[in-house]
């Protein structure tokens, strides 16, 4: 019984032991530096939306239709609510635009 298990195993010497962990298989990627604002861009950013808050607040209708006070922006002066708000929204538009050529 012995020499029939001796026959059945190869020396170690004929085949080189290969383990599971010793294939790596993992890629590797390129580091992508994210692009993040700069601290004054993103303050920029920051003012403007502050100022569009600030600018919709003035947009309130009352019951005759129109806005309490005038709402003055970078684009004009009305009391209309729609034209307000999208006064407003070119004027933060505006404000953004200004805030990219800060770059």
């Amino acid at each position: 019984m012995a020499a029939v298990a001796t026959q059945d195993r190869t020396p170690l010497g004929d085949h080189p032991i290969r383990l599971a962990q010793a294939t790596d298989t993992t890629t590797t990627t390129p580091a992508v530096t994210p692009l993040t604002p700069n601290s004054s861009s993103a303050t920029s950013l920051s003012g403007c939306s502050t100022q569009s808050l600030s600018c919709q607040n003035t947009c309130m209708a009352t019951i005759n239709g129109t806005t309490v006070i005038p709402s003055m922006t970078a684009v004009g002066v009305t009391t209309d609510p729609n034209r307000c708000a999208m006064n407003c929204a070119a004027q933060q538009q505006q404000c953004q635009r200004s805030c990219a050529l800060e770059q």
